[in-house]
């Protein structure tokens, strides 16, 4: 059986690093094709809309250590250090 995964494009870098931290899984980063900016593209359970209100609302939380952890494996990811 072909389970098709619905997936999110995310170019917000510091929403990214949120999602991450939240238990979301990063499927993959991807290059735009002039090279200058860089999506993440998450599995969607049916939860990112929500979590992205609770963001924006400054509601949703996670841990500040595994916060700021999951920024630098994104820059080393995107090789932005």
């Amino acid at each position: 059986m072909n389970i098709t995964k619905k997936t999110v494009k995310i170019s917000d870098f510091y929403f990214a690093a949120f999602l991450k931290t939240a238990g979301f899984y990063l499927a993959e980063v991807v290059k735009s094709t002039d090279g200058r900016k860089n999506f993440f593209v998450f599995e969607d359970n049916g939860l990112i809309t929500r979590t992205q209100t609770e963001y924006i609302n400054g509601t949703a939380k996670v841990s500040a250590k595994d916060l700021i952890d999951n920024i630098r494996a994104l820059k080393t990811l995107t090789n932005l250090e």
